[in-house]
């Protein structure tokens, strides 16, 4: 089954003061548009949080991508989250947070071929 897929990294729209300060608000515009160029409709997302530098709770990643969650136009279907093993990240709790957009699949992992495949497999 050919899937298209948008790959999103978070040190695309990180909006980061010279401080470390992250300006979400900014940052939020910044992935809308992101999640928006090209027809977006016909592309599931994956949004890489692998390479960012700054510590970011589940809390924060949620405020962050809920602008794409409440806009159907900013993807096809699905939205996957890829993070690094290890980092400030309750899966559980995100998970809870996302309860709010129940038809939506969203799925959590930390490895990217497993995120690739999920995104064509399923």
């Amino acid at each position: 089954m050919a899937a298209k897929i948008k790959i999103i990294r978070s040190v695309d729209y990180l909006d980061i003061s010279d401080s470390g300060i992250i300006n979400f608000s900014e940052s939020r515009k910044r992935l809308r548009k992101i999640a928006r160029e090209d027809p977006a409709t016909d592309y599931d997302l994956l949004l890489d949080f692998r390479r960012t530098q700054w510590v970011i709770s589940s809390d924060e990643i949620f405020d962050l991508v809920e602008v794409l969650l409440g806009d159907m136009e900013s993807f096809k279907n699905k939205v996957g989250f890829l993070l690094l093993p290890g980092v400030n990240f309750d899966r559980e709790h995100f998970n809870e947070l996302c309860s709010d957009y129940p038809g939506i699949p969203l799925r959590t992992f930390t490895n990217y071929e497993d995120a690739i495949e999920w995104v064509y497999n399923s």
